[in-house]
């Protein structure tokens, strides 16, 4: 006999949701790429019937069977108890917007059914956990296994994320990829790893999944760090150096409150992931009784954003890759890919660019250097 389950990407209660100016009860993510989706009335008590199943379909009526059939095709129902997707709770959003919610548990979903690990990084959750007074983010922050980066990029395609044109994509030295979101509004930057971590990206990712735990987003859970991990995750981020580009350094005074809210634990995570060095001047002012002991250099990822001259940046750049990166590396550097010296153009206020004059002013640039 068939039976049925509730499934989706992501699913909210509104009825409790205090923005909420709607007759709309539910919004869901179906599982098929798709955006969200609202239920009101007698579809909305249906699916919602759904969650306390399998609902075997002698147990309703003519409407009902050929309603659920619908939402089967739809991609919000099942007649398999075991679904991926399968949807067990139901709550108001937790975050501002909703949507954003939506785009936690997609990328949650996305990723579980490529069995690609990914944990959400900052946003709300920084909030959340008493490190940040802002509440929201524009955009989304995933830490994917850097194994498997480019399974998680490319299958958020189908939903309507595209890679922005990228100089350095394809080279693992670039701690992020940013994927455009079309219609959706909010862009999802997958990190290959925090810059001012000293150990490699592997070992780094499997450190960063051993200090978190599951956070439900729109009824989808995704794993995120706790809070001392997040504490050295949010450090390193915002203490970044942005040497070229004119960014305001953050003293280390600024972060040593945050970090303290982490308790001890700080210091071991920041330990275990090499980014001891890096934090040092703040873990010494956030734990001065501590015993600190720094046993490793501040990596190249972190000097190179601190050289103020790119010719300095690149070839610490270079050191810093493997031997299968580095003719990429230098091609890219000397003959970018022709869409990016025309988005280089496009910012620069160029309302007639030439590829020909782009590449002429990129190897004056390097000259200059």
């Amino acid at each position: 006999m068939t039976s049925w389950v509730a499934i989706a990407y992501g699913a909210l209660d509104l009825r409790g949701w205090h923005e909420n100016q709607t007759d709309v009860e539910l919004m869901l993510l179906p599982t098929m790429p798709s955006e969200p989706m609202g239920l009101a009335g007698v579809p909305a008590v249906l699916w919602r019937k759904l969650l306390d199943g399998p609902v075997p379909d002698a147990g309703l009526n003519d409407a009902e069977q050929a309603l659920i059939r619908e939402f089967a095709a739809a991609g919000i129902a099942s007649d398999d108890p075991l679904h991926p997707a399968r949807i067990l709770e139901l709550r108001v959003p937790w975050m501002s917007s909703p949507v954003h919610e939506m785009v936690y548990a997609l990328v949650a979903s996305v990723a579980r059914d490529h069995v690609v690990d990914a944990i959400s990084i900052k946003g709300p959750m920084l909030h959340r956990q008493g490190l940040r007074a802002r509440e929201h983010s524009g955009d989304v922050d995933v830490w994917a296994d850097p194994a498997h980066l480019e399974v998680l990029c490319g299958a958020l395609e189908a939903w309507g994320w595209n890679g922005r044109t990228d100089q350095w994509s394809g080279l693992s030295f670039n701690h992020s990829v940013a994927l455009e979101p079309g219609t959706w509004g909010c862009e999802v930057d997958v990190h290959r790893h925090i810059p001012g971590c000293a150990d490699d990206d592997s070992a780094v990712f499997a450190k960063v999944m051993d200090s978190s735990q599951p956070t439900l987003f729109a009824g989808v859970r995704m794993l995120t760090p706790d809070l001392p991990a997040h504490a050295v995750i949010f450090a390193l981020h915002d203490l970044r150096p942005e040497a070229r580009h004119g960014k305001t350094a953050v003293g280390a005074e600024e972060h040593a409150e945050k970090l303290r809210l982490g308790g001890e634990q700080v210091l071991q995570f920041a330990g275990s992931v090499k980014a001891s060095a890096v934090l040092e001047p703040a873990l010494r002012l956030a734990f001065p009784a501590a015993h600190l002991r720094v046993d490793h250099e501040v990596p190249l990822n972190w000097k190179w954003r601190e050289s103020k001259g790119w010719w300095r940046a690149y070839w610490m750049i270079f050191r810093s890759l493997p031997a299968e990166e580095r003719l990429l590396f230098i091609r890219r550097a000397v003959w970018p890919q022709a869409e990016v010296l025309a988005a280089s153009d496009g910012r620069a206020g160029r309302s007639t660019p030439s590829l020909i004059g782009a590449r002429f002013r990129r190897i004056a640039k390097l000259f200059r250097w």
